[in-house]
């Protein structure tokens, strides 16, 4: 695991999946909020 392994429920699968359009940092993730990325192509 990376970045993601400090924040609880996030696994490995998530992680990849979140690095797989562009979202590889926790800073990432907290700017764009998870209904954002959750939407995201």
């Amino acid at each position: 695991m990376g970045e993601f392994e400090k924040i609880s429920n996030i696994g490995k699968v998530v992680e990849e999946q979140l690095n797989a359009i562009g979202i590889t940092s926790y800073e990432t993730l907290k700017e764009l909020g998870s209904k954002a990325v959750w939407l995201k192509d």
